[in-house]
């Protein structure tokens, strides 16, 4: 309740500064006459700075209550994708997102994570509190992490969300690829993919991929470009601009 206060009145001061200065000019250079005629121009001008503040109010509640009944509580920037294995066993899958509040208050949220390896990750953040993991068991669906902000966001207020997966692939069940599904407008995704146990001779570029959301994603990715691999930091790195939404994007390498 008090986050929400703060939020009104943030908003608020800003608009009515001006009104309230110039009340209070009026107000002393009525103070000093008793003009009936001055007077009442005195009151006229309050009830007009009245029904003003009134009518604002009605506005802004109708704003928040359609602010509340939307479906995203949140807009995605930009997003920072890096995946790190020394060893090939051992991965290390960090998420870093900007992200812009599009609820009044908005304390939490979820994200979606999918591992194909058989162990499941060990989920942490730098940024917030990892309060819950949801796990499916189910291969074709999306795990959840529900992470906290260490303080509530405000309409508009931009904040960084930060995902890390410590990744076991010791039975080797995982599949090469970064997957990310894109449900919304986002002007970049910038992947990052560091395999330092490659072999100097190491050369094969990694295929850039996509499929439909509501398509069979094992036979309906297609193909749009290949990445090749840089042998002195023995990483994969792209930046995809302006991503087509409802579609999966995915990077696969050779394991």
């Amino acid at each position: 309740m008090s986050n929400n206060l703060k939020t009104i009145t943030s908003l608020f001061s800003g608009h009515f500064a001006f009104f309230a200065s110039l009340a209070s000019i009026l107000g002393l250079v009525f103070l000093f006459t008793s003009n009936t005629y001055a007077v009442l121009i005195a009151l006229a001008f309050f009830c007009l700075m009245l029904l003003a503040f009134t009518s604002y109010l009605i506005y802004f509640l109708f704003k928040i209550l359609k602010l509340n009944n939307g479906n995203a509580d949140h807009e995605n920037r930009s997003t920072f994708i890096k995946y790190e294995t020394t060893d090939g066993k051992q991965i290390v899958y960090e998420t870093y997102k900007l992200l812009q509040c599009k609820k009044p208050i908005l304390t939490e949220m979820d994200y979606n994570f999918k591992w194909s390896g058989s162990i499941m990750p060990k989920i942490t953040s730098d940024l917030q509190d990892v309060i819950n993991i949801v796990d499916e068991k189910n291969p074709d669906m999306y795990d959840k992490a529900i992470l906290k902000f260490k303080k509530p966001l405000h309409y508009n207020q931009n904040s960084v969300l930060h995902f890390k997966a410590e990744l076991d692939d010791v039975d080797g069940k995982s599949l090469p690829h970064v997957e990310t599904r894109v449900t919304d407008e986002i002007d970049i995704i910038h992947y990052r993919i560091i395999l330092k146990h490659k072999s100097e001779t190491y050369d094969k570029n990694a295929i850039l991929e996509r499929c439909k959301m509501n398509s069979n994603m094992s036979s309906n990715f297609e193909k749009i470009k290949e990445i090749a691999f840089d042998k002195n930091t023995k990483s994969y790195e792209y930046h995809l601009l302006n991503p087509e939404v409802q579609y999966y994007y995915r990077i696969t390498w050779e394991k």
